[in-house]
């Protein structure tokens, strides 16, 4: 069954509205009919099965039909920092980070990173990410759209990072420490209503300066592995791993 989000809040004898894009993918793609059902995720990540009263192509109603219990989200909020990839791989990145279950997800310049965005570039290129992320949402069934942030350095990322339970960076230098102690030791803290936020470089990677920086602000470095992962891979191997002990640990 598909589902949309509906940033309104819920009220079982109401008739609720959707956009007119998802009313479009209802109707052309999907193929739902009057009495067909669909989950719909209300605000404070409230999701029902909601039953289509009006196909009209621009404008589908809908009534909520029956709630649907539990949550799809990790118990513990995971946040990616990492600089805009070349070519697609950021979209790649950002939809499959989606899918694993992450909170929040910070752009930000680096010295290396060479897909610089330029300023009157960066609504546009949110509009489109944010797109994205909530199709990615919708397909995997989270009860919450991640947050996506453009930041234009790391100075701003770490005022951004102010508030976190675990802050780790991942340096590709680190692949050479077998025993990797500060990984295990965060995947074995209590992760339960936690908020963790990794730092990654681009193709170019991170900078030994910009390590120090982050440091200097009480994040720990940690390896992925004996293998050096791409760009757009490691974020991914790190989340799977935080997720996999924070959800069946």
């Amino acid at each position: 069954m598909q589902q949309y989000f509906l940033n309104e809040e819920l009220n079982v004898e109401s008739t609720y509205e959707l956009s007119k894009d998802d009313s479009n993918h209802i109707v052309r793609i999907m193929r739902k009919k009057i009495n067909d059902k669909v989950y719909v995720v209300f605000n404070n990540e409230i999701k029902y099965i909601c039953n289509i009263i009006d196909n009209n192509v621009d404008k589908v109603l809908i009534t909520p039909y029956e709630q649907v219990d539990g949550s799809n989200e990790l118990p513990t909020k995971i946040t990616v920092a990492i600089p805009p990839l070349k070519n697609d791989k950021i979209e790649y990145l950002i939809q499959k980070l989606t899918e694993l279950g992450v909170s929040n997800i910070i752009l930000f310049n680096s010295e290396r990173n060479i897909a610089k965005i330029k300023k009157d570039k960066v609504d546009s290129k949110l509009n489109r990410w944010n797109k994205i992320i909530k199709e990615a949402a919708e397909q995997s069934k989270r009860n919450i759209i991640p947050d996506i942030t453009y930041v234009d350095s790391l100075k701003e990322l770490i005022l951004f990072s102010e508030n976190y339970d675990y802050k780790v960076v991942a340096y590709e230098k680190e692949s050479v420490n077998e025993d990797n102690v500060n990984f295990k030791r965060l995947l074995n803290s209590d992760l339960n209503n936690k908020n963790v936020i990794a730092v990654f470089g681009s193709e170019g990677g991170l900078s030994e300066q910009e390590i120090y920086n982050l440091l200097d602000d009480n994040f720990e470095v940690i390896g992925l592995g004996k293998r050096i992962l791409r760009a757009e891979t490691a974020p991914l191997y790190f989340v799977s791993c935080v997720s996999y002990f924070s959800e069946f640990k």
